[in-house]
């Protein structure tokens, strides 16, 4: 429009509420995330155990299928009780771990290298909402196959049980909760990191995995060399299982095959948390508004 006709006007519509402002990168990635077939077809690929542990819920609870299937109904097999939600969980969190390593390298890396920061930050968009808004990509891709299928197969039992049997296994509801939580952000916030500083997917991939099972490995090294068990805290999934089991009340299953003492609780809550803040201290010192002019 010409200037002179002098026909321009503000913008006088409604605007987006500030706490959720955030959402608009969450959507625009979606969007970006849903055109590769690849990627949904991961997804679904994530999902489909679920499928599975619906259908060994429903057939541990209707006594005439397992009759049918010339199987004995006694069986301790057929028990649909914490120790069963915890392999689930734990299976769930490392189709989590997959789905992140696709996911997560892309978030961050296109907007640095093509200069988008400063436009993002130019507008009342603070760092915080950006890397919200990227933080909440990952955060609800992973609930879809961690926390969310797990209380939908708690239902699913709920409801097919007897006996009250939600009542005396409702407490089970915060552990999954909680310990999917904890694993999720862990995730999203080191694959953000890696985005931040890395450009190429597959090297930012590969990454990802060096930082899961290298300090593993160094930390299984420091164990054997100091003859302690303090090594364990650099083994990351070790200690997702570790608060997992106790959360679901199980003695340490996997643990109570090992000679050495175990990793206490607390400290395992602690490394995992230590893990997620240094995360973000090294994606903030990347994510700067900044322009270099070359000339």
């Amino acid at each position: 429009m010409a200037v002179y006709k002098r026909r321009y006007n503000s913008y006088t519509g409604s605007l987006t509420p500030t706490w959720s402002r955030f959402f608009v990168l969450t959507r625009f990635a979606f969007a970006d995330l849903f055109k590769s077939r690849f990627f949904v077809l991961l997804l679904i690929l994530c999902i489909i155990p679920c499928l599975f542990s619906a259908g060994f819920i429903f057939v541990a609870n209707n006594k005439t299928l397992q009759l049918m299937m010339q199987l004995n109904p006694q069986m301790d097999f057929f028990k649909v009780e914490s120790q069963y939600f915890i392999i689930v969980l734990i299976g769930q969190a490392w189709a989590a771990f997959l789905l992140n390593c696709w996911v997560g390298p892309v978030l961050i890396a296109g907007d640095l290298t093509n200069g988008a920061l400063p436009l993002f930050l130019s507008r009342p968009f603070t760092r915080g909402d950006y890397v919200l808004g990227k933080l909440a990509v990952l955060g609800l891709l992973l609930s879809a196959v961690t926390w969310i299928p797990c209380l939908l197969l708690f239902s699913l039992q709920a409801g097919l049980a007897r006996n009250g049997w939600i009542w005396s296994h409702l407490w089970m509801v915060a552990p999954i909760m909680l310990c999917s939580a904890i694993w999720i952000l862990m995730l999203s916030l080191i694959s953000l990191a890696v985005s931040a500083w890395v450009k190429l997917r597959i090297v930012a991939t590969g990454i990802i995995f060096v930082a899961f099972f290298i300090p593993a490995g160094l930390g299984e090294m420091f164990n054997h060399i100091m003859g302690t068990y303090w090594g364990d805290l650099l083994n990351f999934s070790f200690l997702f299982q570790i608060i997992s089991e106790r959360g679901f009340r199980i003695p340490y299953v996997v643990l109570s095959q090992m000679s050495r003492p175990r990793i206490p609780v607390p400290a395992a809550w602690a490394s995992l948390i230590f893990v997620c803040l240094l995360a973000l201290v090294i994606l903030n010192a990347r994510l700067r508004a900044r322009e270099t002019v070359r000339g």
